[in-house]
């Protein structure tokens, strides 16, 4: 049997890779008409089929819109479905240092995750609780670890943890919509001192509260979790206080 490549990619996929791409990085303006079918064929080296099987794809990310007769234009950014995978990966340069991005995730974590532990603390099982402290486990395990990645891993796995343990559709359905954007997150914090040890504290109060089945207390304790990845987070986008004392001194006369 031939084994399929994961890392295979259909042509109509990395069209839309590329194209995505480009107007991400502003190659093609917000409100901007594309150019026709044909030039873009020939630009992308790729044809007419696959072209437009490429702006499907697009279309369902509100990349862009396409109208008969009036051609495929770019939509605004606020249009943009921020929680599409591969829309966060072409854009997570742009998005890592986009402060109002980060924070308006943040605020939308504090509106679902207490909610997601709250419920968690309610009706989780306990092989869902086991699964939050291994998760939690490794996370602490990580603490000293020179891969970063796999410590943004096991901080994620421990949020998906509270939202399986939630047993509410609608709150998974969320998490898992928003993990992708949580990575981006992370990652970002990651460049933060201390963010990632000195948030283990509140990581293991919120698998103790859900453990003692106190959902009040579980929500308050994902609460104190989030407002210190708020609060890292505005210190993210904050000027270095060295850097930005450091030049001429001047004087009053």
């Amino acid at each position: 049997m031939v084994k399929a490549d994961k890392n295979w990619e259909s042509g109509s996929s990395l069209v839309a890779r590329q194209i995505g791409s480009d107007i991400i990085t502003g190659v093609y303006s917000e409100s901007e008409k594309l150019p026709l079918e044909a030039q873009l064929s020939e630009k992308y080296e790729v044809s007419r089929n696959t072209l437009r099987e490429a702006m499907r794809l697009l279309a369902a990310k509100n990349l862009v819109e396409i109208a008969p007769r009036r051609g495929t234009s770019v939509l605004s950014r606020e249009q943009w479905n921020v929680l599409d995978r591969d829309l966060l990966e072409w854009s997570a340069d742009r998005f890592m240092h986009d402060r109002r991005f980060m924070e308006e995730l943040v605020r939308a974590r504090c509106m679902v995750e207490p909610a997601a532990a709250k419920e968690a603390a309610r009706g989780a099982t306990d092989e869902q609780i086991a699964t939050l402290w291994d998760s939690y486990t490794n996370m602490v395990a990580q603490a000293e670890a020179v891969d970063t990645s796999a410590s943004l891993e096991a901080d994620l796995a421990f949020h998906i943890a509270v939202s399986e343990a939630s047993n509410n559709r609608f709150i998974k359905s969320i998490g898992h919509s928003i993990i992708h954007a949580m990575r981006l997150n992370f990652r970002a914090l990651f460049t933060v001192p201390y963010n990632f040890v000195g948030n283990l504290e509140n990581h293991r109060l919120v698998a103790e509260k859900i453990a003692a089945r106190d959902p009040l207390a579980a929500e308050a304790a994902m609460l104190r979790l989030l407002d210190q990845s708020e609060g890292d987070t505005i210190r993210l986008f904050e000027p270095d206080p060295i850097t930005s004392t450091e030049g001429p001194s001047s004087t009053n006369d």
